[in-house]
């Protein structure tokens, strides 16, 4: 269902980029520069930023701490949280946790426009479009933990009221540069999707701060 109530989104944002030193989440920041949107970039590790720290305004700390990310998200006009693998190592619920104090933030200050990255997977029960071995073996085996701490995030941000867009990654994320041509359509997942690259990901969600017509879906994009 789509939340009520949209605010009129518009070319020049103020946004907040969680994780804005993942590798999306970089791509996330200079894209979002490049669009002429001002930026915040809540991180661990300022110095990851590396060039883009002078053009950001820089939040340093802990996506679990609700005190920072309260004080990232006071004055924004939407945000894009991307946490990364690395983040999910040292905390195995941080989706869920560290989203769920950008949602209370969000709500304080009537920040409406969220848009996270998730992936394909978090469908309870057999997915068709995923490889057997990875439906069955793999993801409950080995990614388990994972998983788990993305339904998590997802169903906070499908309650939160926001006007939200949920980014399922279907397949593997690559790092090759943005080609265009992909798919982007309602559901967990894409038949034959197997991978994406990062870039094609992060202007998928860039062009989500003012595009309208995912607000309130859960969005698969692939190849």
């Amino acid at each position: 269902m789509r939340p009520g109530g949209s605010a009129g989104y518009h070319a020049h944002m103020d946004v907040l980029i969680v994780g804005a030193t993942g590798r999306t989440g970089r791509l996330l920041t200079r894209g979002a520069l490049e669009r002429g949107h001002s930026v915040t970039a809540l991180v661990r590790a300022p110095h990851k930023l590396g060039d883009l720290a002078g053009r950001v305004r820089v939040v340093a700390g802990d996506v679990l701490d609700g005190g920072v990310v309260s004080d990232a998200v006071d004055g924004r006009e939407a945000v894009l949280v991307a946490l990364s693998a690395a983040h999910r190592r040292r905390a195995p619920a941080v989706n869920a946790l560290g989203t769920l104090n950008v949602i209370r933030s969000m709500q304080r200050y009537d920040v409406r426009r969220l848009i996270v990255l998730s992936a394909s997977g978090t469908q309870v029960g057999r997915d068709p479009n995923l490889p057997w071995v990875f439906d069955r073996v793999i993801k409950p085996v080995l990614l388990g933990p994972a998983y788990d701490d993305l339904r998590r995030m997802e169903t906070s941000v499908r309650q939160s009221e926001l006007d939200w867009t949920i980014v399922r990654v279907s397949g593997a994320l690559t790092d090759g540069p943005a080609r265009g041509g992909y798919r982007a359509e309602p559901g967990y997942s894409l038949p034959g999707g197997r991978r994406i690259s990062r870039a094609d990901v992060a202007e998928y969600m860039l062009d989500q701060l003012t595009l309208r017509d995912d607000i309130g879906h859960a969005v698969a994009v692939a190849y």
